[in-house]
């Protein structure tokens, strides 16, 4: 058999539909292309390979133009190898794989092509429409090839939808330019790669792919299998997130945590004490950071926690701020692990200001409850209770000092518990029930002062006044009472007191009056007198110009000091003013005058002479002349007369002047 003859029995035998095509148009056929596409010989040679397809394909591309575009590369010498979807005269379709080729055949005018047509396999078509994951091809342009159903279910997008645009159009924004990284491994001469990015759906949402993408160079194809694993990214991201802010949590709770393991070793802390780096923590054991003291007590949380699962707390003593020791109230709970407890957490809460307040607060208590029980004020505190209806109606004792179980008369243990409405031996008590009802409704303090009556058994004893303060507390009312009797006795006194004073302060004014009008009177009387003695004085004391250069001053009566001092004032006065030469002190009419009184006159004497003027003394009489003898001495400045006419006679001699006659002329 020649060499054409087995060609020809190998194309007439192959189980391939093949197809010879010169310009497009199918020249030979062998029988399993015409049972696959024609049915007969007749109705396939001479037809356009374009003729036995629908006239778009799945993804929305025109077979003609398809086709065209594919047979111009094979004709070049570039072989096709695509998925094709063929009609067959019946009106159904089937989908198959086609492969064109370039026959070498130098005797020919035009390239002849030779088409492989292999139908699919309807089982591996049908696992390929029922696939979950998204399978498809895409060519080394960047376009969708083929597509599974998967991909319309998962994304809304239709296949044709999908392949009429690049798929790097569906990326996310964000995930391009890694996803061209990616694919550019291929250049390198990987054959596989893996890699994961976001993809549009139809609605306008995204969805996370993992890609597993193998190169078909000899096809000029890229396959790949995507898996939508959304809800997985979407939970690895919801972890990290949980994670940073657990981590965050974790590093900026102002307490220390530390994770210890079952040996109780140190896993991990947040916080560090102060001075010590976190790498010298971890790894360590808990008990070389606790004290001695505390480590029976840690070692039993622990157990607590690591072996029965519960939970524990304690107080230690540990490093504080600034190298100082500080209280820390540790709360240990356990971590699980997939069947067991793995770690403990300690969250360590420093206390060290909390204990201050704590003592603090205790001593101040203690100091008020001392000074409540030392206090003169009766203090109570009282509970409500209410009845059938909800309503406030008694109220129980539930804390009292001593003050307060004197006033209740009854001992305060007894008094603890019991309602106010029970204590009817105390007229204190209901009266102090109506008081606190009347406070607790108007929800605002009282404080009022009443008279209590004295019990019927001792009705001969007087009242008692109290002072009430009600104020309301949470859950009831706290009261403050004083007795005040003592002090209300000694208001009425002082009230008595002021009456019987205002009585006495209007007599008192009554007399001030009369006080007042007899001193008024006094003071005309005075003022007359006054006026009188000066009166007498200007007359006992008269000064005369017996003629120019001549005074006389004629003193009658008693002669004292103020009297002397009063001449002085008036003659030393009328000599400057008169200019005159002599001044002549008549006696006559002195009958005594003291020695300190004639020492005056010494001094009178004296003064004229300064002011120029000399000093006659007359009418000296024995008393008078005794005194100044007893002078001494200084009875010598006196000059003087028997009588004021010789006084006067000696000092008209002395001064040349001439006596003036009865009507006044001199003579």
């Amino acid at each position: 058999m020649s060499q054409p003859d087995l060609h020809r029995a190998a194309f007439e035998a192959a189980e391939d539909a093949l197809l010879l095509l010169e310009n497009g148009r199918v020249i030979d056929a062998n029988p399993s292309a015409i049972r696959l596409l024609a049915g007969s010989a007749d109705g396939l040679v001479g037809r356009e390979l374009a003729d036995l397809a629908p006239l778009l394909q799945p993804d929305g591309q025109a077979s003609a133009e398809g086709l065209a575009q594919r047979l111009d590369a094979a004709g070049r010498g570039e072989p096709q190898r695509f998925r094709w979807l063929y009609r067959r005269p019946g009106g159904d379709f089937i989908q198959a794989d086609t492969q064109i080729a370039r026959l070498p055949l130098p005797d020919r005018a035009g390239p002849i092509l030779r088409a492989v047509v292999r139908e699919e396999d309807k089982e591996q078509r049908r696992l390929y429409a029922l696939a979950v994951d998204m399978l498809g091809a895409a060519t080394l342009d960047g376009r969708f090839k083929e597509l599974s159903p998967s991909w319309e279910r998962t994304l809304g997008f239709s296949r044709q939808e999908l392949m009429a645009r690049p798929y790097l159009e569906f990326i996310h924004p964000e995930d391009k330019a890694r996803t061209l990284s990616e694919t550019d491994t291929f250049s390198t001469g990987a054959q596989t790669i893996t890699y994961e990015n976001r993809f549009l759906c139809k609605d306008g949402s995204y969805r996370w792919l993992e890609w597993n993408a193998m190169l078909a160079l000899d096809e000029g194809l890229v396959y790949f299998v995507a898996r939508d694993v959304t809800r997985r990214k979407t939970a690895e991201i919801a972890l990290r997130e949980s994670e940073e802010k657990l981590r965050a949590l974790y590093d900026g709770i102002p307490h220390h945590l530390v994770v210890v393991d079952k040996d109780a070793r140190i896993v991990s802390v947040n916080r560090p004490s102060p001075g010590v780096r976190e790498e010298s923590i971890v790894g360590r054991s808990l008990y070389d950071f606790t004290a001695p003291e505390y480590h029976a007590t840690v070692r039993e949380a622990l157990r607590t926690v690591l072996q029965e699962g519960g939970r524990a707390s304690y107080e230690v003593v540990g490093l504080g701020a600034n190298g100082g020791r500080a209280w820390y109230a540790n709360h240990v709970s356990a971590i699980r692990g997939a069947d067991e407890v793995t770690n403990a957490l300690i969250v360590g809460e420093n206390i060290t200001e909390r204990r201050r307040a704590e003592e603090q607060r205790r001593e101040s208590e203690a100091r008020f409850h001392a000074a409540v029980e030392a206090s003169m004020d009766a203090f109570l505190t009282l509970a409500s209770r209410r009845d059938d209806s909800e309503e406030i109606s008694d109220f129980v004792i539930t804390g009292l000092n001593a003050r307060a179980a004197t006033m209740l008369s009854m001992p305060r243990e007894q008094l603890l518990g019991q309602r106010l409405s029970e204590l009817v031996h105390s007229v204190e008590a209901g009266v102090l029930l109506a008081r606190c009802l009347r406070g607790l409704r108007k929800g605002a303090p009282i404080e009022e002062e009443i008279l209590l009556p004295a019990p019927t058994a001792q009705a001969s004893r007087p009242g008692v006044w109290v002072h009430h303060q009600i104020v309301p507390i949470q859950g009831g009312v706290a009261v403050t009472m004083r007795d005040t009797t003592e002090r209300k006795r000694l208001e009425d006194q002082l009230r008595q007191s002021i009456e019987r004073l205002e009585v006495y302060a209007e007599e008192l004014e009554g007399k001030n009056r009369m006080l007042a009008a007899e001193n008024a009177e006094r003071e005309r009387t005075a003022s007359v007198l006054r006026q009188q003695q000066e009166a007498i004085r200007a007359l006992s004391t008269p000064i005369i110009q017996a003629w120019e250069g001549v005074l006389v001053l004629p003193i009658i009566g008693a002669l004292d000091g103020v009297r002397a001092t009063d001449i002085m004032e008036k003659l030393l006065g009328e000599i400057v003013r008169t200019q005159a030469h002599f001044a002549v002190l008549d006696l006559t009419g002195v009958e005594v005058a003291d020695t300190p009184t004639v020492d005056h006159l010494f001094q009178v004497a004296r003064a004229a002479s300064l002011l120029g003027s000399r000093c006659l003394v007359s009418g000296i009489s024995p008393g008078v002349a005794q005194a100044i003898v007893t002078l001494g001495s200084d009875a010598r400045m006196l000059e003087t007369f028997g009588a004021l006419e010789d006084a006067l006679r000696h000092a008209l001699v002395v001064s040349g002047a001439r006596l003036p006659n009865a009507r006044g002329k001199a003579r």
